[in-house]
């Protein structure tokens, strides 16, 4: 039992572990540990915040490109599946909206006009996520998909700082790729 109040008695005084002074029943950081962390947790927000503004806004522009792929896609399913040309016609920045209409004449005739899901009374679809459509020639699917009238779809981020293109083939494939890439 001495030992053990010998042993008691020691923990009282300060204490030495790797290097670090400290009492028992002291606890937490120094002023220069959290000065530290914080410098370093500002660095690392630093680097990292542009990083992900510069991610976040390729998704955007990826995605409004994707969305303008399936919709010429359902346009050309319904020119398949009617059996009859189907025109996609778009409007450019400030109103960034298409519709299909069946038939090759755009602007689209009022009663030709296709209206389902996703689409106004006048069969508009706007692009949702704050992106633009810079480029947008009037595409012409035949009854057998294959596109009439091809040609290349350009979306544009809301900041205005990327952009791609939708390819439509005359074979009526659609690719998204980097602006200025022939279209196959």
């Amino acid at each position: 039992m001495p030992y053990a109040f010998k042993r008691e008695s020691n923990m009282r005084k300060n204490t030495v572990i790797v290097g670090r002074s400290f009492r028992l029943g002291a606890a937490g950081f120094s002023l220069v540990e959290l000065v530290v962390l914080v410098a370093v947790i500002a660095i690392l927000s630093a680097i990292g915040f542009p990083l992900y503004l510069s991610y976040s806004r390729a998704q955007e522009t990826d995605g409004a490109a994707r969305t303008l792929v399936v919709a010429l896609n359902q346009a050309r399913q319904l020119a398949i599946t009617r059996s009859v040309s189907f025109s996609a016609e778009t409007q450019t920045n400030p109103n960034n909206r298409m519709r299909f209409c069946s038939g090759t004449v755009v602007p689209c005739p009022g009663g030709n006009v296709y209206t389902g899901a996703e689409t106004d009374g006048n069969g508009w679809r706007v692009l949702e996520n704050g992106s633009r459509i810079t480029a947008g020639p009037a595409i012409t699917f035949n009854s057998l998909g294959a596109a009439t009238v091809s040609g290349v779809l350009r979306v544009q981020n809301s900041s205005a700082t990327g952009s791609l293109d939708i390819c439509v083939s005359p074979s009526g494939r659609m690719k998204v790729q980097a602006v200025g890439t022939a279209c196959p």
